[in-house]
């Protein structure tokens, strides 16, 4: 659960954020949201893929971290296993949020019920004169650039559907014979087909703006769908949940 409420130093004066790499607040989301600049991160680890936002229904990009709806196989506790993280995941306990219509103006949110936080440890928020530290500016400024890569994010998104480049796809996976079959539908992935007919000019706008880039490493993640493969089954058999039988899981909208 959170609850986060606007930062201010008459309140939050005296709290300090505790760094951890501490992740199980997602262990039970199967699918990360990510931002353009993930697909370079965690193109070694995991599988970036496109699905429909539900409320919108506009593309958006997520990580996928676990085959098992409400299962994240890299979250349930620590030491977290990948060698890579979302940029997201740095984000807690803060958030940040327009504050006016024209997008001009941020207010940065803080989780009062995030275990990061405490009055005795870790670094401080404020100093003694109720002025931002040091960590505390870094912080927002990392909150303001990871919010201009949402919105840049979206417009990729945008462009990619408006050039018809994003085909949807049904994935099977079962890592051994005894093993679950999980059949995968409503993700998108780039149709490197299409990306090649593209009229010279249209390609090489999207190599101007670094999209022939992040495409790329986007289907080179899709080789780790074998390594959640992998991972899903030793889960299974941990868990005693190998049967030779069939897991439909949809992913074909994400709230």
């Amino acid at each position: 659960m959170t609850s986060h409420v606007p930062l201010a130093k008459d309140k939050h004066a005296n709290l300090k954020v505790i760094n951890s790499g501490d992740y199980s607040r997602f262990k039970n989301q199967n699918l990360i949201p990510i931002v353009s600049r993930d697909f370079f991160i965690l193109a070694s680890e995991f599988p970036c893929v496109f699905v429909t936002n539900q409320d919108s229904e506009e593309f958006m990009p997520v990580a996928i971290m676990g085959l098992r709806e409400g299962q994240n196989l890299y979250c349930q506790q620590e030491p977290y296993p990948a060698q890579v993280i979302p940029v997201g995941f740095g984000n807690a306990p803060f958030a940040i949020a327009a504050a006016d219509a024209q997008r001009d103006q941020f207010v940065v949110l803080v989780d009062e019920d995030s275990h990061l936080l405490s009055e005795t440890e870790g670094q401080a928020l404020f100093d003694e004169n109720g002025e931002k530290t040091e960590y505390m500016e870094s912080r927002v400024e990392g909150l303001v650039q990871a919010a201009q890569q949402r919105e840049q994010t979206i417009q990729i998104c945008k462009l990619l559907k408006e050039k018809n480049l994003l085909a949807t796809q049904i994935v099977q996976l079962q890592h051994r014979p005894d093993g679950q079959r999980y059949s995968i539908d409503g993700i998108y992935t780039v149709d490197e087909n299409k990306l090649n007919e593209l009229p010279d000019e249209e390609f090489l706008e999207l190599r101007k703006i670094g999209l022939i880039a992040m495409i790329y490493a986007h289907l080179t993640s899709l080789q780790q769908l074998r390594r959640i493969s992998e991972r899903q089954y030793e889960a299974d058999k941990a868990a005693g949940m190998n049967k030779q039988s069939d897991e439909l899981s949809s992913i074909d909208a994400l709230s």
